[in-house]
């Protein structure tokens, strides 16, 4: 793709949209891997991410964006990828409390613990496992992100979607919430601008006590190591995907800079110099070991964008 023939410039204001070229994607992930994004897009409110998106499909250009929001679940080419959009919506956050609930609209680039606390703060459940899950929201709602028993589906009343360049909200019921998916995940063309939550007043003490436990439990069971994305497969009904990669003796096994954790086998961690290629062929590992001499498939958790060979 010819740099000189997109001219995003031209198309929007500076208020409006950030626009970056060759942005190493490196320090938009939590595993710090990734190559250049020829062009780099942060559009700064959701009326501007609706216009990007219109602009992008017709220009034929839609299928060659990637949306990125923390980077938390994400593991990215090291070839790079030709478009990436990064929402910066954070302005349009509102919330609203009242003696029966809280009225939450939290757009997709909120940073999720950071919400988390604060709501948790003002003396409202069901966010707390939250405050231990990295990266943002709209990331989170694809991914319907969970731990300690609870998901994002169980207090979200409505998605703001953008497809085909126009805003419009849908109902929980309707985003197909499951474990670990969405609507969203399975539909790339559809981006998030935000979410309504309707939150319950609890007790303070106990919303502080459930925070400061998961706390502890996220301390002691995962790595300390922060550049990892977090679980890589998903649990398969009736296992844990970290007993069966334990199961066929992966803890501790490595591949260049990638190191499948000590401290959590269904993590790998960059120890500093790992490729996305290096990340890849341990998932690839795992994948078929686990198979070969258990007969599960696990299924991958971590998403991958860009040029990635099949995991057989």
């Amino acid at each position: 793709m010819e740099a000189a023939k997109i001219n995003f410039e031209e198309a929007f204001s500076s208020q409006e949209l950030e626009l970056r070229r060759k942005e190493p994607l490196s320090g938009w992930t939590t595993f710090r891997i990734g190559g250049l994004a020829d062009y780099f897009l942060i559009p700064k409110t959701s009326s501007a991410l609706a216009r990007l998106h219109f602009f992008l499909l017709e220009h034929q250009l839609l299928s060659r964006t990637f949306l990125v929001g923390g980077g938390s679940n994400l593991l990215l080419s090291d070839d790079g990828l030709p478009i990436v959009v990064h929402p910066s919506l954070d302005s349009e956050l509102s919330l609203i409390p009242s003696a029966d609930f809280l009225d939450a609209w939290i757009p997709s680039s909120v940073r999720v613990p950071a919400i988390a606390r604060r709501v948790s703060e003002m003396g409202f459940t069901g966010f707390e496992f939250l405050t231990t899950i990295p990266g943002e929201m709209g990331g989170a709602i694809v991914q319907n992100a969970g731990c300690y028993g609870q998901e994002i589906r169980d207090t979200i009343v409505e998605i703001a979607v953008v497809s085909k360049g126009r805003l419009s909200l849908l109902s929980s019921a309707d985003a197909d919430f499951s474990y670990r998916s969405s609507i969203f995940k399975h539909n790339p063309g559809l981006w998030i601008a935000g979410g309504r939550f309707r939150l319950l007043p609890g007790d303070p003490d106990r919303i502080a006590a459930r925070i400061n436990e998961n706390r502890e439990k996220r301390i002691s069971s995962q790595p300390r190591n922060r550049r990892s994305a977090g679980s890589v497969f998903k649990n398969p009904d009736g296992h844990s995907a970290w007993k069966l990669i334990d199961s066929v003796g992966l803890r501790g096994a490595s591949h260049g800079g990638a190191l499948i954790s000590p401290e959590h086998s269904n993590f790998i961690v960059n120890t500093g110099i790992a490729s996305a290629g290096d990340v890849f062929a341990l998932m690839d590992l795992i994948h078929k070991t686990v198979k070969e001499r258990t007969g599960i498939t696990l299924e991958r958790e971590v998403v991958l964008a860009g040029l990635f060979p099949e995991i057989q």
